[in-house]
């Protein structure tokens, strides 16, 4: 079953809450960072999937990919990126960057 036809509602969903590596596996390359971003945050993703999330262009996802257990590689940032919404920890469900309280503050 492709789990990238669901709506992202669906994707979410599934990228919080499965111990399913293969809906898991799927889920990283969903065209929603949020749901790349609830991947990364999920502990029962393997090395291989937090290691790839880590080299995410999107710098939300690959904060929270090495943040992860289970990621075995490093990658160094510019700690001048590290933006308020890096750093959330927000559930992805209601994450929107653009309208966040905390952001305009």
């Amino acid at each position: 079953m492709n789990i990238l036809i669901k709506s992202k509602d669906e994707q979410l969903e599934v990228a919080i809450t499965s111990n399913k590596l293969s809906a898991l596996e799927q889920l990283k390359k969903s065209p929603y960072m949020n749901v790349r971003r609830a991947v990364a945050r999920n502990r029962n993703i393997s090395s291989e999937i937090a290691n790839g999330l880590a080299y995410d262009p999107v710098l939300n996802v690959s904060f929270m990919a090495l943040k992860n257990p289970k990621v075995t590689v490093n990658r160094k940032f510019n700690d001048n990126s590290f933006s308020i919404c890096v750093l959330c920890e927000k559930d992805e469900r209601y994450l929107d960057c653009k309208t966040c309280e905390d952001r305009k503050n």
